[in-house]
Order: structure tokens, then sequence, then C-alpha cells
């Protein structure tokens, strides 16, 4: 994980638009391509232009936080297992331990 030294949180689309110019080709077909990358900050959505030559960029820099988040959620899952398995043994060495003296 902590290899990854590229990382935008946001999600990266090739979207279509019409221009709305009567004259345009666009006008008959499904429209102009953008790229565009989209994000979420404190509840807030925001929408920014990717230049054609940042294209393979954005895509790798999106794909490795994508990746480093679904990784932290494993071993945040791992964790809470961890957890569950460590004091079902506390419980149970306790439980044998306190068998071995008749005053506890």
């Amino acid at each position: 994980m902590l290899a990854f030294r590229l990382m935008i949180p946001g999600a990266f689309k090739e979207v279509y638009r019409k221009c709305g110019k009567d004259n345009c080709w666009c006008r008959d077909q499904p429209g102009h391509l953008l790229r565009r990358i989209t994000w979420s900050e404190q509840g807030v959505s925001s929408s920014k232009a990717i230049p054609e030559q940042d294209v393979d960029w954005i895509e790798n820099a999106t794909r490795n936080y994508r990746a480093f988040r679904n990784k932290r959620r494993e071993i945040l899952e791992l964790d809470k297992t961890l957890k569950a398995l460590l004091d079902a043994h506390e419980k149970d060495v306790v439980k044998k331990s306190r068998l071995l003296r008749d005053y506890l």
C-alpha cells in the first residue's frame, strides 16, 4: 500500500455533450467528447476537464486511489476479525485459568 505514490480521489469519465449550436455536426450525433474527473469534498461535488495529454495520468491516479481504498477496507475487515479472535482467545484462557484454582 505504501508503494502508491500517485493518488487522486474521484471518478474519471469520458462523456459526450452537445454544444447546442444549430449548425454544429454534433446536432445529429452523440456530441463532443469531454474528459472529466468528478469528486466530492466535504459534501460538495466538483468536476474538472482533463487535458488530452493528462488522460493516462489521471486514469492511473484514480485507479491507484481506488486500489488503495480497497486494500485499506480489507485491512480494516481483517482487523475486526483479528480483534474478535483475540477477544475469544482471551476469554477462553481466562476461563480455563480460573478452573485451575477453586477460589477464582
